[in-house]
């Protein structure tokens, strides 16, 4: 089975060895926010430990927080969406192999952003399935064109993207999905890093259509990386479907993870992703002015998520190597482009600006030192 290495994952692990060797490591190469989950959650979750909630719970899900999702949708998309067609899910990751699993049943070739998240095209490997990459350029705002769907039976969309930052607008969204239901493509939207924009909110694909698959979560946005707890959107056709995929592969999402994420919908706590949100916005410029400072040219700004897709061209034809080298020699942890596909990915590397702003100016500091030698 052809099913790559997560090179993240690998840069991530060389910098543990290293930091338990004693070297002191900036993290800039996994994405994973470094704020805490909030405490409020965190309560709800040991409240239903303590309360015993500790059993299977439905297999998509408590009906609560499904019901809390629907009105979260309301509250920011203005969208009605019945409960019953929110599935939970174990992480988004199990969601986004169930959702890519329907899109493509019967042989259906699907399309992938190039440059974009790595575990689309290894999913569809161990599924079996046929997939093409549709090259996203910097000079288009590294997003996919109507043009692109032809010859394609699904399409995945990310937005906000990973790794370039990229969000698709209302106009583009909507023409995308147009486009769509005129080839008859089958949708799943990737909207994990909605809530995490900057200069305006990201739509949701269903806010045009009611037909695709929509993946999100609480690992992003609302802080629970490790509660391992996503949700699926999907059409009401499609319901007794997925329940029945969940029953066989998921059995039920995590129960303490559920009755802790039902806090995440409070105001008060809501407030408090937002505040982050700001956060990052200033992590953010600060770095990409530091990137272009030192030459590694950061083309397009990113829009939402928490990335920095650089062009490195300057120094590097080798994004592999330069990003090894930048661990092993500035101990600055980045993830270099052919992650992310092949789309002249060997001229990128990505920057996660998840972790402080002292901590980013000493990573800067490094880099920039760094680069003089290579000079």
């Amino acid at each position: 089975m052809e099913v790559t290495s997560f090179i993240v994952m690998d840069i991530l692990e060389r910098a543990k060895e290293l930091e338990a060797q004693g070297v002191d490591v900036v993290h800039m190469e996994v994405g994973e926010p470094d704020f805490p989950t909030p405490p409020e959650v965190i309560e709800a979750g040991v409240k239903s430990l303590h309360d015993r909630l500790t059993s299977y719970t439905q297999s998509v899900g408590i009906p609560e927080l499904r019901e809390a999702i629907a009105g979260y949708y309301w509250d920011q998309y203005r969208l009605e969406i019945e409960p019953d067609r929110i599935i939970l899910t174990p992480g988004s990751s199990p969601a986004l192999l169930a959702a890519i699993g329907i899109v493509t049943e019967g042989e259906r070739v699907c399309g992938l952003p190039d440059p974009g998240y790595p575990c689309y095209k290894n999913m569809l490997r161990f599924l079996g399935g046929r997939f093409v990459p549709l090259p996203v350029e910097e000079e288009t705002g590294f997003k996919v064109l109507s043009h692109q769907l032809e010859g394609i039976g699904a399409l995945v969309l990310n937005s906000p993207a990973n790794p370039t930052g990229a969000v698709y607008g209302r106009r583009e969204l909507e023409a995308l999905v147009e486009e769509a239901q005129r080839r008859g493509v089958a949708l799943v939207s990737d909207e994990i890093y909605h809530g995490i924009t900057y200069e305006e909110p990201a739509p949701s694909v269903l806010e045009f259509s009611q037909d695709a698959i929509v993946v999100n979560g609480f690992s992003k946005f609302f802080l629970m990386t490790g509660w391992r707890l996503g949700w699926l959107v999907v059409p009401r056709g499609m319901v007794r479907l997925v329940q029945s995929i969940a029953q066989n592969l998921f059995i039920c999402p995590p129960a303490a993870a559920q009755y802790a994420a039902l806090a995440c919908f409070r105001e008060e706590v809501l407030s408090q992703f937002r505040e982050k949100v700001e956060i990052y916005r200033k992590r953010r410029d600060f770095i990409v002015g530091a990137l272009n400072d030192m030459g590694l040219e950061v083309g397009i700004m990113p829009r939402g998520a928490f990335y920095v897709y650089a062009k490195a061209s300057r120094f590097t034809r080798d994004s592999f190597t330069f990003a090894k080298r930048a661990l092993e020699e500035a101990y600055v942890g980045i993830t270099p482009g052919v992650d992310f596909g092949d789309n002249k990915t060997h001229l990128y590397v990505r920057f996660s600006y998840a972790n402080t702003l002292e901590r980013l100016g000493e990573g800067m500091g490094r880099l920039k030192e760094w680069l003089g030698t290579l000079i």
